[in-house]
């Protein structure tokens, strides 16, 4: 970056919006975003911004702590990580180069920062307002709480105080409200930024096309679309954002926080908690399976030394996947996820840790195959294994980064969000592999839609095993996979799936697959060809007024997708 820096001047905000913010409330949602009718800056603005020991030195008021974090992590939770990032602009368009999560030296913070908006100010005398989506999630979890940042800057280098609020999450154990200002250094400079414009505008392009919410009532008369998941239980305080697909139209809610709608749901960074076990793990082991047809039978001994041991040997690829390994502590769903010892290891920040404990702390109980126990843990000794299977095969690949980030999320077109997983803080760089995605409400009903409707198709060519994803959708009666704390339902190569039979007066059995999220996340993929989703953190896990909305829309009984 060819730079000139110059002396930062007096805060030249005219309607003192930074000082503001030191005010003991939260400002509206509304006032971050770019104000109807305004226009790009007249001159590019390009170059460093960087933020001077931000912290919550305006508010911080904490709604929920399970975990008592106040007290573990002490003062340096309401301190932000170090933020220094390069941006360019192109019309009113501002986007940070630092896209996705970012990793940081703060022992809880990483950082997250979304492509916003610039504007100039007439009655700033040359000045321009910037405003992006600002995000911060929990180092070692997938905890994610969405904020806004704003600045006024100029071309001659100038910066006012940065201001910056948070008011919503989506995270069941730990929720607040913060908001503050920091000094902002801007060094004004060239930025190359062609390559990521290209990108961002081709992403856009390739999103499906959104429609209000209530709108999905006017086009298909009979849904209730006002009573969609709050008819569950699932109060709106705990929703973070929730939609429907319909014949390649986003229905989306707003994205609601507790000042108002979110001004970017667009780009709304929402964490996709154990929805990763269906996107990264089962696509992941579906798409080596279709490279390397060998691979499912491959066992987690012969491949994992940490492993060898002898309640993994027989145990294989596919088992794991399945939940299904044989080793386990209590077979009552949920039991083992929720102990405190499981608990620690899904904090854990280095590989070792990790690994360690999930290849030695359940023991052999069952026959592989036979009996369902739900462990994140398998999930990373999946990871750990197919890291390892393709290491064999390609020596420098990286799991996330080549079998899925390059070889389909690109070709997909969609976000940055979805460039890299969150990985373990060592050497090993391990990713997480059950957990710890961070994606766009259009990634998700993209990604939901690729595997149910198109069957993992890229410009007509197969990506994925098609016996594997067959099994996984619930269309191959010779392959169902366990039932998985009810007899309503499964569990499949990493994919759920539920019997809406009963619930829709069907007189045979209707699977319906789906993929969740520990705090409250549904993405429901139905036979019709309908997507549903809702992105929550109140650990409510009901979707019926989603089915009987896809039932309304096509009736789902006599409903039989193929591959």
């Amino acid at each position: 970056m060819d730079s000139t820096k110059t002396t930062i001047p007096a805060d030249p905000n005219s309607a003192s919006f930074a000082t503001e913010l030191g005010n003991a409330s939260l400002r509206s949602m509304r006032d971050f975003a770019m104000p109807p009718g305004a226009r790009a800056p007249k001159t590019r603005l390009s170059g460093m911004l960087t933020l001077e020991s931000p912290r919550f030195n305006g508010g911080f008021r904490i709604w929920a702590d399970y975990y008592n974090r106040e007290l573990s992590v002490g003062a340096m939770l309401h301190e932000l990580p170090n933020i220094s990032f390069q941006f360019s602009q192109q019309g009113s368009d501002l986007l940070p180069l630092a896209e996705g999560v970012q990793r940081s030296s703060h022992p809880y913070w990483e950082l997250i920062l979304q492509p916003g908006k610039v504007w100039s100010d007439p009655s700033d005398q040359g000045w321009s307002l910037a405003s992006i989506p600002f995000s911060l999630q929990e180092r070692a979890g997938n905890c994610t709480h969405n904020g806004v940042l704003t600045w006024r800057m100029n071309n001659e280098g100038g910066a006012s105080q940065a201001s910056y609020q948070f008011s919503s999450e989506t995270c069941g154990y730990f929720q607040f409200d913060g908001w503050g200002t920091a000094p902002a250094l801007f060094t004004a400079g060239t930025v190359e930024a062609k390559a990521q414009f290209r990108r961002l505008y081709e992403h856009r392009g390739n999103r499906l096309p959104v429609r209000p919410l209530d709108q999905l009532a006017e086009d298909y008369p009979g849904v209730d679309a006002k009573n969609l998941a709050t008819a569950d239980g699932i109060a709106k305080k705990d929703t973070t954002v929730l939609g429907m697909v319909v014949n390649g139209v986003h229905y989306r809610s707003d994205c609601f926080t507790r000042a108002g709608p979110y001004p970017y749901c667009d780009a709304l960074a929402i964490p996709t908690y154990s929805v990763a076990k269906s996107l990264f793990a089962a696509v992941a082991t579906l798409r080596m399976q279709h490279v390397y047809p060998q691979l499912s039978q491959q066992t987690i001994s012969s491949l994992l030394p940490e492993c060898d041991s002898e309640h993994w040997r027989g145990v294989t690829i596919e088992n794991t996947l399945d939940m299904a390994t044989g080793n386990y502590v209590s077979a009552v769903a949920g039991d083992d996820e929720a102990s405190e010892e499981h608990e620690n290891f899904i904090f854990a920040d280095t590989h070792r840790e990790k690994l360690t404990f999930a290849c030695n702390y359940f023991q052999r109980q069952t026959t592989p195959a036979t009996q369902f126990v739900y462990h994140t843990s398998d999930t990373y000794v999946l990871g750990a294994a197919l890291q390892a299977f393709l290491n064999k095969h390609e020596p420098k690949a990286d799991l996330y980064r080549s079998v899925l980030a390059t070889s389909l999320w690109r070709k997909l077109e969609l976000s940055p969000l979805l460039d890299d997983s969150k990985r373990t803080y060592d050497e090993a760089s391990h990713s997480f592999t059950g957990y710890g995605l961070t994606v766009e409400a259009d990634d998700l009903v993209r990604l939901a839609d690729w595997l149910a409707n198109h069957g993992g198709h890229i410009a007509g060519q197969a990506q994925l095993d098609k016996a594997m994803l067959s099994a996984s959708l619930q269309r191959d009666p010779t392959d169902i996979g366990l039932t998985a704390g009810s007899e309503a339902l499964r569990y499949n190569n990493g994919f759920w799936a539920f019997n809406a039979a009963d619930s829709l007066g069907c007189p045979t059995p209707l699977w319906v697959p789906f993929m969740s999220g520990v705090s409250g996340i549904t993405v429901a993929m139905f036979p019709n060809g309908v997507i549903y989703y809702y992105i929550s953190d109140g650990y409510v896990f009901r979707w019926q007024s989603g089915r009987e909305a896809a039932h309304q829309i096509t009736p789902l009984c006599d409903s039989a997708p193929a591959l």
